[in-house]
């Protein structure tokens, strides 16, 4: 398809021989668009960095074949690759200037010299670093350097930029601006970004699709909202944000709706899947947000409150069903901290079908 900028088919990468032999990568396919924000998502272990480095040439896959905009790239070597990658260390060269390290790359190419200064200072201009050309990496702060780290790898006018956890290394603070700016880069630039990152507030901000992995395979892939709110697995949902897990027994199911017996006793309704049958036992995803936390009384299951945690925008409600399944409950606190019932208190817990969901294993 000529919209795919990399094409993954059967992907897999093996180190080690015999008994040693740990499968890194295990049969992904995968498609990233051209002009795409594609995030590999997961834990440390999974394999994204291993995708990364086959896509950038610095590993080589033990079976399945590799594309870039169609061609065959598995066996080349990473200079032969229009692909460059920023590394979590920014690997800045210290003895040169801000300005000499973003023209490293077009001196390699060996461009024009007046094509390579003017190249080096748009680029800087990109990454709003105007005016630090003569300064020394070591004479700038970590997200400046990450900056230039950016401007240096997209002036070799790479057609896929590789971006393997740049931003961990930063604050809090600093970590959420360079996502804006990270995304702002990819929109003006044109260039197909794929990301690692084990973040996923990351992922959600940044990307146009992620690949959630786990045990070296893609589990799902989605947009960010397709991601958090219909994931397809309980890893998926566990991983991305926070969830309640609840066993249940399916009562029945009619046009796209269930009815659910949780280990409670209580009954709820919310969203079926193909395939689900009337008499089958599935694990039920609720996230916190979306339960309600109603006084006693009220419409909704009773429950117990067990405690309740202040994190400023938020309070994090612990309550605990009548079999003593327990439940978070995320109450945003718009009107300053709330006064919810004490611990032992009894409550509600309001939950609307559109907010339960079965997940698979």
């Amino acid at each position: 398809m000529k919209d795919w900028a990399i094409e993954a088919r059967g992907l897999t990468k093996r180190f080690g021989t015999g008994a040693d032999t740990v499968t890194a990568l295990d049969r992904v396919s995968v498609t990233i668009r051209e002009n795409e924000f594609f995030t590999l998502l997961g834990p440390s272990g999974c394999g994204k960095t291993t995708l990364l480095r086959l896509i950038a040439g610095f590993e080589l896959p033990s079976e399945g074949k590799l594309l870039l905009h169609g061609q065959r790239i598995e066996n080349l070597p990473p200079f032969r690759r229009p692909v460059n990658t920023v590394f979590q260390s920014y690997a800045l060269f210290p003895h040169l200037s801000v300005l000499r390290n973003v023209a490293f790359g077009p001196e390699m190419q060996r461009r024009p010299k007046a094509e390579i200064e003017a190249e080096a200072r748009r680029m800087l201009e990109l990454v709003r670093l105007e005016g630090f050309e003569r300064r020394l990496p070591r004479e700038l702060s970590g997200g400046q350097q990450q900056r230039v780290a950016l401007a240096r790898a997209l002036a070799g006018r790479p057609r896929v930029l590789l971006l393997d956890e740049p931003l961990s290394a930063l604050d809090l603070k600093l970590r959420r601006e360079m996502q804006i700016e990270l995304k702002r880069l990819q929109h003006e630039t044109g260039i197909t970004f794929v990301f690692v990152t084990h973040d996923q507030e990351e992922a959600l901000t940044m990307s146009d699709r992620i690949a959630v992995m786990s045990g070296g395979r893609i589990l799902q892939i989605g947009t960010p909202t397709e991601i958090y709110e219909q994931p397809t697995s309980r890893f998926v949902a566990d991983f991305i944000g926070e969830t309640n897990f609840l066993d249940a027994h399916c009562e029945q199911v009619a046009e796209g709706r269930a009815q659910f017996r949780l280990s409670s006793g209580d009954l709820v309704q919310g969203l079926a899947i193909p395939g689900l049958m009337s008499g089958s036992e599935v694990t039920l995803a609720v996230r916190p947000e979306r339960l309600d936390l109603l006084a006693d009384g009220q419409p909704g299951i009773p429950a117990t409150m067990q405690d309740l945690l202040y994190i400023g925008n938020d309070t994090v409600c612990t309550v605990a069903l009548a079999d003593g399944t327990e439940l978070q409950v995320r109450v945003q606190n718009r009107h300053g901290a709330i006064h919810a019932s004490a611990p032992g208190s009894a409550v509600r817990v309001g939950v609307e079908p559109q907010a339960v969901r079965v997940v698979g294993d």
